[in-house]
């Protein structure tokens, strides 16, 4: 049987670049290697492609990444619909450079945050005619976007909490017209978040102006666009798994649990004596001791938005609830969740390698429909061009 030719990416120019790294490793572990020829592609943080080998799945292999950038070949992907893969510089004795292309079956992206889960990349597989694992640029731009996410749920019918967001030149401009506006339209306390970051970078609670004024000047080192947004007090973090190209099926919910007031990216991934294990590290409660009424809303809400905004492949959407679960309000969407979520679907008897196996089948077929689509026509409406001689003003 002829292996499918598999690249798994991950690094990036993001703050998230380790947290991939460690979704990265996860991921070509349980790949079905007597199915799948995997092709591990590291991006360094200053976005150089390197292929590696066998040594990429194993995380001390990163501890260093000077060395891994010095030690390995550097690749890009081809734009060319008929390369479909990578395109590197051949080794050997040459007075000129050569070069050697690779195809690729299929790649599966596991980038967090900027440039990998934002659609950016996701629009460079597009145009190569490569299939990719996950959602596509539309839906990976909006689930990146926490303000635009809120406003399509609203629209919809899913509850959200009130927010405002401001641009970095608003604030540069006039920061006393903001902090105005914040105190007239929202309820304190608040959250302060970049609006196209994950991890709780950047993230913070502020009780009162003197603190948000602080919480947006962090967070406008992370990102050109702030979501101010009401807290909930006292309300659970509740988070479940969506997959495949609609119709979808669910995972079982979890409670993360938080040190403190905000789950931050220590709880989330340093939570633990010994190596990081990604979102895997996480104190979290599995399934989420929640009615079952409360567990099938969410259910319903996570559908209808994951469906609103074209999802395919596969999410994590987080919601907060009431301590009485009387309240029920979307948080957030992660169209490349850590660790690809894969605790979250153990509990309803998905093992991690069946659901990567999902995943592939998801984007391949997603590609044969799209191969299906007219591009092209044919018609004779260049013959009778002669540029611009004739043509009147």
């Amino acid at each position: 049987m002829t292996k499918i030719k598999i690249g798994v990416l991950f690094g990036g120019r993001s703050p998230e670049h380790e947290i991939s790294i460690i979704t990265g490793i996860q991921v070509m572990e349980v790949l079905n290697k007597e199915k799948y020829e995997v092709i591990p592609i590291y991006i360094s943080k200053e976005g150089r492609w390197i292929q590696g080998d066998e040594s990429f799945l194993k995380p001390s292999t990163f501890v260093n990444l000077d060395t891994v950038k010095s030690q390995k070949k550097s690749l890009v992907m081809s734009s060319d619909p008929n390369i479909k893969g990578l395109i590197s510089e051949s080794s050997g004795l040459s007075l000129s450079k050569s070069f050697s292309a690779q195809n690729l079956d299929v790649v599966f992206p596991v980038f967090h945050g900027r440039y990998g889960e934002d659609g950016s990349i996701q629009g460079l597989f597009e145009i190569s005619g490569i299939p990719y694992v996950g959602c596509d640029v539309e839906t990976s731009a909006i689930g990146m976007d926490k303000t635009v996410s809120k406003r399509i749920a609203k629209a919809i019918g899913v509850p959200v909490l009130e927010d405002i967001w401001v641009l970095s030149s608003q604030w540069k401009n006039d920061r006393k017209k903001i902090l105005s506006e914040i105190k007239n339209k929202l309820k304190f306390p608040v959250f302060i978040k970049p609006s196209r970051l994950g991890s709780s970078i950047g993230l913070s609670k502020a009780h009162d102006l003197k603190e948000i004024e602080e919480s947006l000047d962090v967070a406008f080192f992370y990102d050109t666009k702030v979501m101010v947004e009401e807290s909930m007090e006292d309300a659970h973090e509740i988070n479940i798994s969506i997959l495949g190209n609609n119709p979808y099926e669910v995972s079982a919910c979890e409670m993360p649990v938080s040190s403190g007031e905000v789950l931050s990216f220590e709880d989330k991934y340093t939570s633990q004596k010994g190596p990081s294990k990604g979102m895997a590290s996480a104190k979290r409660i599995i399934p989420a001791p929640i009615k079952e009424v409360t567990r099938r809303k969410i259910e319903e809400y996570a559908k209808m938005f994951f469906a609103e905004i074209g999802g395919q492949g596969m999410a994590r959407i987080d919601f907060l609830l009431s301590k009485d679960e009387s309240q029920i309000y979307l948080n957030e969407i992660n169209t490349l969740p850590g660790s690809v979520a894969f605790y979250l679907w153990k509990e309803v008897g998905v093992t991690f390698d069946v659901l990567v196996d999902k995943l592939v089948t998801f984007a391949l077929e997603r590609s044969e429909e799209k191969n299906n689509l007219v591009t092209t026509f044919s018609s004779n409406i260049l013959s009778g061009f002669k540029g611009l001689k004739g043509i009147k003003g």
